[in-house]
């Protein structure tokens, strides 16, 4: 199992509700003894998500612990003037988001859009 999560908005409650579909994921899988893949792509208003010091820091460093992969887009870095040193630790950045998730969904991971 492959999936990988998209979030763009800006809205904290938008952010809690995607953790909560990663975790609900991650015990799904655990259920059927299935050890997923899952990567979060952070671009658009959502970016502060990835900086640490909101509300919902505990819960992505958490899913970072699960090992979730989260990653930001470079373009999105670059027009909010987001610096590599802002980042939590653990995140990695790809040059565009979209372009990641497009090559994701060729390669045939399973899409969601939170």
């Amino acid at each position: 199992m492959q999936v990988v999560f998209q979030i763009t908005s800006v809205e904290e409650e938008a952010h809690r509700a995607m953790l909560g579909q990663v975790r609900n994921l991650l015990r799904y899988a655990a259920g059927k003894g299935i050890a997923p893949r899952v990567e979060v792509v952070v671009h658009g208003g959502a970016w502060p998500l990835l900086t640490g010091g909101t509300e919902t820091e505990a819960g992505v460093r958490e899913l970072a612990h699960d090992k979730v992969e989260w990653l930001i887009c470079r373009n999105t870095m670059n027009s909010h003037q987001v610096t590599e040193s802002q980042l939590l630790p653990f995140v990695k950045i790809v040059p565009a988001g979209v372009g990641h998730l497009v090559e994701r969904q060729q390669e045939g991971w399973a899409y969601i859009r939170c």
